[in-house]
């Protein structure tokens, strides 16, 4: 049974990072069109869940998966409100 919580926190987040890097390696293989789609499907929900959170995952080959706080502002500098 899981634990809900009102804010994912960042391990939880990393563990959905680190399956990102797995679904690079199906562009190599033979895959159906429906299956492909839903691959792409289920990266683009993990992606998004990690990104709503304010973070960005990057993996490097022999680092790992490293997950960093989005700084970037969420409005333009020229807005009044």
């Amino acid at each position: 049974m899981s634990h809900l919580a009102n804010k994912t926190e960042r391990r939880a987040i990393k563990v959905l990072a680190n399956t990102l890097r797995f679904f690079d390696d199906t562009d190599l293989l033979f895959v159906s069109v429906e299956d492909a789609f839903k691959a792409k499907q289920a990266e683009n929900i993990l992606r998004s869940i990690i990104e709503s959170n304010g973070y960005k995952a990057r993996y490097q080959k022999g680092k790992g998966t490293i997950i960093f706080k989005d700084r970037t502002p969420k409005y333009y500098e020229n807005e009044l409100f």
